[in-house]
């Protein structure tokens, strides 16, 4: 029973991983097709944009789909964290975090632009992404890593479709007619496939400690 307790459970970590794996790839496909090439963009290049429009500035809180956008890399930080505390594979995650940290820094005009609030929204991500990643990284509570890849998943969805869907809305009043792109439909079924195997896991072992 130990060693299909075991397997069971590196397999449901192969499987987040994998979907973690998607999730990054998902995030770098367009979020938003228009009819115009320059528009069709990916996540990261949809929240630049959407931080210069100006409806966006007068949100509460300020930038508040950016933030949904941006926020996305540090669900998949924390995640990552998650499903690699404790396994072989864990100086790699620790190298992916600090990378999509990295990825997610403000560029270098905003240490003379403090007041900048777009600047300051990317380095605080960036700095949680880094921090809360690492420190994931050696979470040796399984209930507790558990709930995160049960709660983070549910939050990404809801704020993917919250920040898509007030793209979609620039988009409209600039008549700009985009449609929901393919890197939303991929990382948000990555989000599911975390979330129902955790789920999954959960129940199984619950039922086979229930039996012993």
């Amino acid at each position: 029973m130990g060693d299909l307790s075991s397997h069971a459970s590196e397999a449901k970590s192969n499987l987040l991983l994998i979907s973690l794996v998607a999730a990054v790839f998902g995030y770098l496909l367009p979020w938003v097709v228009a009819p115009s090439a320059p528009m069709t963009l990916g996540a990261y290049d949809l929240a630049e944009w959407l931080s210069l429009h100006p409806s966006q500035h007068h949100t509460s809180p300020p930038l508040q789909a950016v933030l949904f956008l941006r926020l996305q890399l540090v669900l998949l930080s924390l995640m990552l964290g998650a499903v690699s505390a404790n396994k072989p594979w864990r100086l790699v995650s620790a190298i992916v975090i600090v990378l999509l940290a990295i990825g997610q820094l403000p560029p270098p005009e905003f240490i003379k632009d403090l007041g900048n609030i777009n600047y300051r929204q990317q380095f605080a991500l960036a700095l949680t992404s880094l921090i809360a990643g690492l420190l994931l990284l050696y979470i040796r509570h399984s209930r507790l890593r558990s709930i995160v890849l049960v709660v983070l998943p549910l939050a990404g969805t809801l704020t993917v479709v919250a920040g898509v869907s007030q793209a979609l809305g620039v988009f409209t009043s600039l008549h700009a007619n985009g449609t929901v792109g393919l890197g939303v439909w991929i990382f948000v079924a990555s989000y599911v496939a975390c979330f129902a195997s955790t789920v999954i896991a959960g129940a199984w072992r619950a039922r086979t400690h229930s039996r012993t």
